[in-house]
């Protein structure tokens, strides 16, 4: 989604009641140096175990060291793509047969971005979730890179790659969230606006779920 379809989405959800912060404290969020984000990351998370995939898809969000702060490769997808084109997202993919969590991770990070397997160590499980739009279901690693990656991208998948800093997507000038009721009853929407573009759905429900990490 881009920036300027957010005011005809938001208009499509019914009883939209209030911007607030509740899924943490934006106004006081604040990331320490690199070394003290993956430290973290590697205490809370659960560790990516040699277990074939369970889900269809494996997501994943690498963090490494640019300009002075943690960053997350993030893509906008090819305009051609059947599903969901340039909306931006982190690399995934389907798993193929047999394939564990870490194989299917790599694998289709390298396609998509052409980081090299060796280069990226992966620090643990965020969780797993679904795509609203879609259905469908995917689990979501988190890996590290010692310094920022080497990428060549697919002209086929990616359009362009979005880097994004954790220093600065938690605080309230790109981080909102909207509370609305359907006939499902309440729910959260939450989105990052990064000029031009607008992270939404499964992709800003895992930002969300990393920064509360390292709140």
């Amino acid at each position: 989604m881009e920036l300027h379809d957010l005011t005809q989405y938001l208009q499509r959800l019914p009883a939209v009641e209030r911007r607030v912060p509740v899924t943490f404290d934006r106004e006081r969020f604040k990331i320490g140096s690199h070394t003290e984000v993956i430290a973290t990351l590697m205490a809370r998370l659960s560790p990516v175990t040699a277990e074939l995939v369970g889900n269809p898809a494996v997501v994943l969000i690498l963090v490494y060291p640019h300009d002075g702060t943690s960053t997350v490769l993030m893509t906008r997808r090819a305009a051609t793509l059947r599903h969901h084109p340039r909306e931006v997202s982190f690399p995934d993919g389907a798993a193929e047969p047999g394939e564990t969590l870490a194989q299917t991770a790599l694998r289709e990070t390298y396609e998509e971005v052409g980081i090299e397997p060796a280069d990226v160590e992966l620090i643990g499980l965020l969780g797993s979730g679904a795509v609203r739009v879609s259905g469908r279901s995917f689990s979501c690693v988190v890996g590290h890179a010692p310094t920022r990656p080497s990428i060549r991208t697919s002209i086929d998948e990616v359009e362009e790659v979005v880097e994004l800093p954790l220093s600065i997507v938690g605080s309230s000038d790109y981080f909102s969230e909207l509370w609305y009721s359907n006939s499902m009853g309440w729910g959260l929407f939450h989105f990052f606006v990064r000029r031009p573009d607008l992270i939404w759905g499964a992709s800003a429900r895992l930002l969300v779920d990393l920064l509360a990490i390292l709140e």
